[in-house]
């Protein structure tokens, strides 16, 4: 157990790295002299990237033992994140994200078959929860860390912190971790590419996570315009929403159900939290019960598809999650976007209009996607 912990917490370092310039944008602009927008490039971009290398790289990485190819990962955020505190222009700063952006999506591909790896005797999606509750604690409470040592202290001091913490999880993996040998596959991706199991695996991930980040990439604006929030509470609120993940990481991975029908649920859930954030224009103190709604939904988004992705190619796991990685990322990317361009043309309301509408999309994909589980079952 205490090595999945471990695995934990190498998740919570890499999710604050990936989303760190959100939380200290203002300050990141202004100590390299470019405009907000361009460091809002360094999460946007490095999404997409992400999305592009995950599938090739970890590929090209499958023969590498998962012991040491999870150490070298978390040395490259540390490592990383340190320079970053140092350096002075921006284009550095771009290169250094983009070093990073590469590891990224062999981390996010081999950490769950890693953690099943690590704990056999119990079940997928429960060593899978373990593995990405630090997902949830980074969302619940890593950002608004981050924030405030960048306030305190410095965006520079903030990087610094972080890097440090990589670093030591780097070392407790070299301790703990056993050898986990690996097999080197070939790189051919357009055989992966004609197998429908994991073209449905990336496409059901993407609308997912979508429709999930059409609306959680404007939380804060959706909270101030919908039920109006008061600014002193929206702090709160966001740590309800993270602690309810943490709790729906904990109660998903133990839920005697598969990870599809999880999703399934996870889904429809998020078009009825967007109900009760409409209803909360109305009366207000519903938008604490969405909160804990929508945090709990965050959380399984967050860690089913990787689940299901196994469950669907368990003889080809890091393949399998590479392709749901590719998802994530183009769905945070795809959602962003999304988000953006409806909410400055037609208002918050419509953003989550439009959330449900891409969340009732997924659910018919998943649902169409009994026939390719079924062909690849008889196959």
């Amino acid at each position: 157990m205490v090595r999945l912990v471990m695995l934990s917490v190498g998740a919570f370092i890499w999710l604050v790295t990936e989303v760190m310039p959100i939380g200290l944008l203002t300050d990141i602009a202004q100590g390299l002299h470019v405009s907000p927008a361009q460091v809002g490039l360094l999460v946007t971009g490095y999404a997409w990237l992400v999305a592009l290398t995950a599938i090739p790289l970890t590929l090209l990485t499958s023969g590498v033992d998962r012991r040491v190819l999870v150490a070298s990962l978390l040395l490259l955020a540390g490592g990383v994140d340190i320079a970053c505190a140092f350096v002075t222009n921006y284009a550095l700063m771009a290169v250094l994200r983009i070093m990073l952006a590469l590891g990224h999506g062999i981390f996010w591909s081999v950490i769950a078959g890693v953690a099943v790896r690590l704990a056999p005797d119990i079940p997928v999606a429960r060593a899978t929860g373990w593995a990405f509750t630090g997902v949830a604690v980074g969302f619940a409470g890593g950002i608004p860390l981050v924030s405030a040592i960048g306030q305190w202290l410095g965006w520079r001091a903030a990087f610094l912190t972080c890097g440090a913490g990589a670093l030591a999880v780097f070392a407790a993996a070299l301790v703990l971790l056993p050898a986990m040998p690996a097999q080197r596959r070939r790189l051919d991706l357009l055989r992966l590419l004609r197998q429908p199991v994991f073209v449905y695996i990336a496409v059901l991930t993407m609308l997912v996570i979508i429709a999930h980040f059409t609306a959680y990439t404007y939380i804060i604006p959706l909270l101030q315009t919908i039920p109006h929030s008061p600014e002193r509470l929206i702090p709160v609120l966001l740590l309800v929403y993270g602690v309810a993940g943490g709790g729906g990481n904990w109660v998903g991975g133990r839920l005697p159900c598969s990870a599809g029908r999880l999703i399934g649920v996870a889904t429809a859930a998020l078009v009825a939290s967007h109900g009760i954030m409409v209803a909360a224009g109305w009366w207000p103190g519903l938008v604490w019960v969405d909160m804990v709604v929508w945090g709990i939904v965050g959380a399984v988004m967050n860690m089913a598809p990787q689940s299901y992705a196994m469950e669907l190619a368990p003889d080809e796991r890091e393949a399998a999650c590479s392709f749901s990685v590719t998802g994530f990322n183009a769905g945070i990317g795809g959602g962003a976007l999304c988000g953006g361009v409806v909410l400055g043309a037609a208002g918050p309301y419509a953003v989550l209009a439009w959330s449900a509408g891409i969340a009732l999309l997924a659910l018919l994909v998943l649902w169409a996607g009994r026939f390719v589980v079924s062909g690849r079952k008889q196959g």
